[in-house]
């Protein structure tokens, strides 16, 4: 019932229910960069696959020539050509 109520609120607030919930938020540009914000730790890397920690949840970037960009303890960009980013 609260969950359900929380949700209401955050629709008609226009906050997406990730940014209360600790949920990780991906995003894609131009098939060349992904951002992930709210990570929890890189659990795999290689020129091939980058794979990340997210609450409840594994995010895995497949590509080539693929690089971590930047990293802090929030937040990591990935860049190289991507073929495919799945959420496990």
């Amino acid at each position: 019932m609260a969950d359900k109520l929380l949700h209401r609120m955050l629709r008609q607030m226009d906050i997406p229910a990730e940014s209360v919930s600790g949920a990780p938020r991906v995003t894609i540009s131009g098939g060349t960069r992904v951002l992930i914000e709210g990570h929890r730790g890189l659990l795999e890397y290689a020129d091939d696959r980058i794979a990340a920690a997210g609450r409840g949840c594994r995010i895995l970037i497949k590509g080539e020539n693929l690089g971590l960009v930047a990293m802090d303890k929030d937040e990591m960009v990935v860049s190289g050509r991507l073929w495919a980013v799945e959420i496990e």
